[in-house]
Formats: structure tokens, sequence, C-alpha cells
């Protein structure tokens, strides 16, 4: 006599009953948990589904497990590019208010971006006012000769 999990069978039996369109496998599973004098043929049959459907139950759940360690990983290597673009852009503010020069090179980037569709439209208003140009001490002085 084939051995049967009942408590397996018996929550695999409501959940397929929950489905609205169980595949043949699943009905044959259904019929059978529900039968009250199963046989030793209906037994061997039904454990023979069993044993295919946790492996199935596995493979979805191992499947899940690699889907998590690759976004994972993405996730990591999505972190570390914008880490990269953030510590980069930082410097060269940095650079800007050391050097006009750099001041200037940094906000003719800018624009460039900004006219040359670098910059996409939902973005463009979290950015608009970085261009707007603000004089700056030595532009001042330079006015004023």
């Amino acid at each position: 006599m084939a051995a049967v999990d009942e408590k397996y069978l018996d929550d695999l039996v409501k959940r397929f009953k929950g489905f609205k369109s169980p595949n043949d496998m699943q009905k044959l599973i259904v019929l059978l948990g529900e039968k009250n004098n199963r046989n030793d043929e209906d037994n061997r049959k039904l454990s023979v589904l069993l044993k295919a459907e946790k492996k199935a139950d596995q493979l979805v759940k191992a499947r899940a497990d690699a889907r998590r360690l690759i976004d994972a990983d993405k996730s990591k290597a999505r972190k570390a590019e914008v880490r990269r673009k953030i510590i980069w852009q930082s410097a060269f503010e940095a650079m800007a208010e050391d050097s006009m020069a750099a001041k200037r090179n940094l906000d003719q980037l800018k624009a460039d971006a900004y006219e040359k569709g670098y910059v996409s439209e939902r973005d463009k208003d979290a950015v608009k006012n970085d261009l707007i140009h603000q004089p700056t001490e030595a532009s001042e002085v330079e006015l004023n000769f």
C-alpha cells in the first residue's frame, strides 16, 4: 500500500478547489483526495501525484529564491551606481566653488543637458532652478568696472 500524506493531501485539495480552472492533474488529486474508500491502486496513483506536486512546489520556491537573489544583486548594483554619481556630482560642485572657470563649465554642462534632452520632461521642474544664473562675486566685480 502506498503511503499518502493526508495532511498535505487535504491542503492541496483545499487549494485546488479554489482554482477557477485547475489542470487535469489537480482535478485528479481533488477527485482521489475526496474519495472515501480509496483502494491500493488509488493510493498508488495519489502517491505519485503528490510527489509530483511536491516537486512542483519545490521548483516554485527555488525560482522565487533565485529571483530574490537576482533582484538583490541588481538593487545593490543600482545603489552603487547612484552613490558613484552623487560622489562625482558633489566633487564637481566643490570644484566649481573654488574655480570660476570650473563653475562656468559646470553651468554650461547643466544648460546643455537641460536644453538638449538629457533631462527628462518629468525631471525638468526639479532642476530648473539650477539653471538660473545667480551672479557671483567675481562677475559682480567685473560688471562694476
